[in-house]
């Protein structure tokens, strides 16, 4: 058995917003993209992101799904349980020591560009996004600066720090783009091997690659279901990706080896995709299988153990297109249910509905409302709501504010299918518009904060008075159970911490994010 006093030979971790289930909630975890203000981070450390269980020997017991990969990778290309340690980043230092070779750190969203971060960090304010803060802490571990083992980054969000020029200052030795199995396995062995790494690799999974199954579970029980999207929506990288499915034995063994490891006390299992919908389907004006997306939820919820199932992403025009399976799938799902509203269960997941305008539907996502077209976007968007809260779905719905070239005309459209959607349970998160890495619009300029006209203020307070009038009560509710702190907080407290921020951000940054917040604080 390895001495782990001298370290582990290839630790693999991630930032602390990265390494957290956020109590339980991947929509909470949309926080790490705010900065902390005043709060000390030991608070928001202990109350808004807890580090994960450990294990008895001090791993981490879940961890990121894409860490998981990598973990199995390793151990399926020489490397032994013994070799790899996947941790909490307040455990490094019981983990890496003077035998290092090799610490691995994935990441989403460490320099803070990503569409959550990018937008409220400009909206609110208060410093850097968390997640921007947490990996520089990570980077700058005392264990890794005293060790000198080589770090090695990847994961969705590296280009950020190569965009950045960030890799020196961070004390990365590799860059690893893209989740091919054969960079990641040559990088790691020549750091075991002391040899020198390239400053970047381009790693690309190869046409049908077979990753390894999970060893052990991911947070919030992650288990894809598939890659890519294929309806080649501009300002995102994965809907330029052909679609590939994860066959069903082999989900339903990932979900077998979560279910395992949670016991009798039960799992949620995520399934993750960018449209949980078109599993299985085939047709090129993307028409749902019916029959592969029902045999999808009913083979996970009839794992023993697994108590709540909980789709992270879905598109609408299948939900239009096939209103009956929405129907039977929500049945499986309402069954195993993660989220109430006011007490009753229902079934979410996000979506996009980005813009109302039928030009931008047009010029930028023109293959979105596949097998429909752009001018009937607003139609579309409204029948799939109804539909989907007939069925106590309630979406979480994307809206992006400055696309190229979108003008008073764009948002004004946009406006009138909110108006529309008035009616319906939903949250909505308007978001900056930012150039991701390798989408179409990658060489354009992101929105900024001093692009925000009135009308463009006007949608973003929209956004968040239906999101406080639908979810504000069922938000307290999971939190306060005391009916009189529940009415005190509500009609006290919130709304003079409300009356607070109004006048910080009038004196300190902008009078009408504190006219906003006021007027949020005040829906009823």
């Amino acid at each position: 058995m390895a001495d782990r006093t001298q370290g582990t030979k290839i630790v693999l971790t991630a930032s602390a917003t990265e390494m957290s289930e956020f109590g339980n909630s991947q929509f909470i975890a949309f926080v790490g993209g705010f900065a902390s203000g005043p709060v000390p981070k030991w608070i928001i450390r202990k109350f808004l992101y807890p580090p994960v269980e450990r294990t008895a020997n001090g791993k981490a017991k879940v961890a990121p799904y894409g860490l998981r990969k990598v973990e199995a990778v390793l151990l399926q290309n020489g490397f032994s349980e013994e070799d790899v340690a996947v941790v909490h980043p307040a455990d490094l230092s019981q983990f890496v020591g003077p035998n290092t070779k090799a610490v691995g750190i994935s990441s989403m969203d460490p320099s803070g560009m990503g569409y959550v971060s990018k937008t409220y960090s400009s909206l609110v304010g208060g410093g850097e996004p968390m997640n921007a803060v947490e990996f520089k802490a990570l980077a700058k571990h005392p264990a890794i600066l005293r060790h000198n083992p080589k770090v090695i980054v990847g994961g969705f969000g590296s280009w950020q720090l190569e965009r950045k020029r960030l890799t020196k200052d961070f004390g990365v030795d590799c860059l690893v783009m893209g989740p091919g199995q054969e960079g990641i396995v040559e990088v790691f062995k020549k750091a075991v091997a002391g040899e020198a790494l390239p400053q970047r690799i381009r790693s690309p999974a190869k046409p049908d690659e077979e990753f390894p199954l999970i060893r052990h579970a991911a947070i919030h029980g992650a288990v894809e279901i598939s890659k890519g999207c294929g309806r080649n929506c501009q300002f995102c990288t994965p809907t330029v990706l052909k679609k590939v499915d994860t066959p069903l034995e082999t989900i339903v063994k990932e979900v077998e080896v979560t279910a395992r490891e949670c016991g009798e006390k039960g799992t949620q299992i995520t399934l993750v995709t960018e449209d949980i919908f078109l599993y299985g389907a085939t047709d090129k004006t993307f028409i749902p299988n019916e029959e592969a997306v029902l045999k999808l939820v009913k083979s996970v919820a009839s794992i023993p153990n697994v108590q709540a199932i909980q789709p992270s992403h879905m598109s609408l025009a299948p939900v239009v297109c096939k209103p009956d399976m929405i129907k039977q799938v929500a049945e499986v799902l309402i069954e195993h249910s993660w989220y109430n509203h006011n007490g009753k269960p229902i079934v979410t997941g996000e979506t996009g509905i980005e813009t109302g305008s039928v030009r931008l539907m047009r010029k930028y996502m023109a293959g979105k409302m596949l097998p429909y077209k752009p001018e009937q976007w607003q139609e579309i968007v409204t029948q799939a709501f109804g539909i989907l809260n007939d069925n106590d779905w309630y979406p979480l719905a994307t809206l992006i504010v400055g696309l190229p070239e979108e003008t008073e005309d764009d948002v004004q459209e946009t406006l009138s299918l909110m108006d529309d959607l008035k009616g319906y349970n939903a949250f909505y998160v308007p978001l900056f518009f930012v150039p991701l890495e390798d989408c179409l619009l990658m060489n354009t300029r992101g929105a900024e904060l001093d692009s925000i006209t009135k009308m463009r203020w006007e949608f973003l307070t929209r956004c968040w008075e239906y999101n406080v009038r639908i979810w504000r009560n069922t938000f307290l509710g999971n939190r306060i159970s005391n009916p009189t702190l529940f009415k005190a907080v509500n009609q006290g407290a919130i709304p003079l911490a409300a009356k607070v921020a109004q006048k910080y951000y009038e004196l300190t940054r902008d009078e009408e994010i504190g006219n906003v917040i006021w007027k949020l604080a005040n829906v009823v």
